[in-house]
């Protein structure tokens, strides 16, 4: 009798303890692929409402592989390139470096959310966005009326 309450209390232990390790797997290999583009794939646990999801090779082909000769402008997170898309729109991609610090994917997703609803006549709309394991990109429509900075400093 002690060695079936014994073996018992060991099966529901182990038992506990494999459905513990399955759900702390399961919850850190979803964080781990929230901003996962691969080829072919879509991550549909991520939605931005009508955000379109660009492709990497669709932006590095629109910004001429993130040429210098492109970039419109330098901020604290990141450089900003124009492209221009398949379909001859002209955009900016924001290309952001911070992403990589702690809590930076979930500051990058709560960006994306704040952007995609702020509705103002000053302010750009958000077209959509990319993410991949090393990148982390906004794709705004391409205005020529220069940056906020030079428009406040009266350079035209």
């Amino acid at each position: 009798m002690i060695i079936g309450i014994v073996g018992a209390l060991l099966v529901i232990l182990l038992g506990g303890s494999f459905l513990l390790f399955m759900w702390k797997a399961r919850h850190k290999s979803y964080r781990r692929e929230v901003f996962v583009d691969v080829a072919g794939e879509v991550d549909r646990r991520i939605e931005f409402g009508q955000l379109k999801r660009f492709a990497w090779r669709e932006l590095q082909l629109a910004t001429d592989n993130f040429s210098e000769k492109n970039v419109l402008g330098q901020g604290g997170f990141g450089k900003v390139y124009k492209g221009v898309l398949t379909d001859n729109s002209k955009v900016a991609v924001k290309r952001l470096t911070d992403f990589e610090s702690p809590g930076g994917d979930t500051a990058f997703q709560r960006e994306v959310e704040m952007i995609s609803v702020a509705v103002h006549r000053n302010l750009l709309r958000l077209i959509g966005f990319c993410t991949t394991p090393t990148e982390r990109l906004l794709v705004y429509p391409f205005m020529q009326n220069l940056s906020v900075a030079s428009r406040l400093r009266g350079i035209t």
